[in-house]
């Protein structure tokens, strides 16, 4: 928890940013403005919580981007397991591969059975993670391994 990432985090975003901007920011609609202490304190914090929606965005867009990109699929109902997922992952592969050799300059034509083809490898990351399966782990060897090779821009 107490990494150097969150130090910056908390001392540069929280302490230096939201403190010292909303106390100006107090000061300005109390005195220059005269609006009344506590208008002006939420007036203060919605202004702020507007600016700093899109500064932790920025912060968190590493973290949270990861999240949203990761899971595209709702959660299906049910029980999973990984022999399930595998057989359900070769069955979409196979689906498509057939409408793909059919149609190979028409995404149109195959582009729903690739989207089930995700969604099926997706749920398998998903019974892995139940698992407690390390995913992100793997994932980051897997990453660094390739950056390491040059294969990435």
């Amino acid at each position: 928890m107490f990494s150097k990432e969150w130090f910056i985090y908390v001392f540069g975003r929280w302490i230096l940013l939201s403190g010292i901007a909303g106390a100006l920011l107090q000061v300005l609609l109390r005195q220059q403005m005269g609006i009344p202490d506590f208008p002006a304190f939420l007036l203060n914090q919605l202004l702020l919580a507007c600016v700093f929606w899109y500064v932790d965005k920025f912060i968190f867009r590493r973290h949270l981007g990861k999240v949203k990109e990761l899971f595209r699929f709702p959660r299906i109902k049910g029980q999973f397991d990984p022999a399930v997922e595998f057989n359900k992952i070769t069955e979409e592969y196979n689906q498509l591969a057939d409408d793909y050799k059919k149609s190979p300059d028409d995404p149109k034509a195959w582009l729903n059975r690739f989207l089930d083809l995700m969604h099926s490898v997706e749920m398998m990351d998903r019974v892995l993670r139940d698992r407690g399966i390390d995913v992100d782990k793997e994932y980051n060897r897997i990453v660094e391994d390739n950056r390491k090779r040059g294969l990435y821009e």
